[in-house]
């Protein structure tokens, strides 16, 4: 969580907002049987999403 942390704070995002896409990215990961890499992927993903 913390690599995230410092790649959220890069893109001028708050904690609250990285970690809303971290736990939703999370319960979908559990659903489909995601693998650590891909849900990380798609976490950095949605943080991109979100700074625009």
């Amino acid at each position: 969580m913390r690599g995230l942390l410092r790649f959220a704070q890069g893109l001028g995002l708050d904690e609250e907002t990285v970690r809303e896409i971290y736990e939703a990215v999370g319960r979908e990961a559990m659903a489909t049987g995601a693998n650590d890499d891909d849900r990380m992927a798609e976490v950095r993903k949605r943080m991109l999403l979100a700074v625009n």
